[in-house]
């Protein structure tokens, strides 16, 4: 069974962290600490509130400029790479890629679920996609 198995059907909570309601950000985060035993920061709690979403896309854009997170293009998209998307035109939703253009995501009053990235709703507001450099030695030692 595929690990995106177990995040299937989770229900939304804003700003939730945990299985019993999550957001976007803390769906992620419970993939890399579950599935690959990573620890990632929450960007979502460095702001006051989901109504300053203009922090929080900076959160998203400066945090995938630096530190363990690395753009990749569309077309070198893997399992665990995460892609971000623009909402009221910012870089504010995150999913994790399960296989190239399909993303394991949630979204505000749905149950987390697989989709489609690259065509669809989400293909217009996709505005990266960024790989975690501890996924790039897994890779390797694999």
């Amino acid at each position: 069974m595929h690990w995106s198995a177990d995040f299937i059907g989770l229900p939304w909570q804003d700003r939730g962290l945990t299985r019993s309601g999550i957001a976007c950000w803390g769906l992620a985060r419970l993939v890399y600490a579950e599935v690959l035993g990573l620890d990632v920061p929450d960007y979502a709690a460095e702001v006051a509130s989901l109504e300053d979403r203009t922090e929080v896309a900076t959160v998203y854009a400066g945090g995938t400029a630096f530190g363990p997170w690395h753009a990749v293009s569309e077309s070198e998209a893997r399992e665990f790479d995460i892609v971000v998307f623009r909402r009221a035109g910012l870089d504010a939703h995150v999913g994790i890629v399960v296989t190239p253009g399909r993303m394991l995501h949630i979204t505000s009053g749905q149950d987390s679920a697989i989709v489609s990235y690259a065509d669809g709703r989400w293909a217009p507001r996709l505005s990266g996609i960024y790989r975690h450099t501890a996924t790039v030695e897994r890779a390797r030692a694999a």
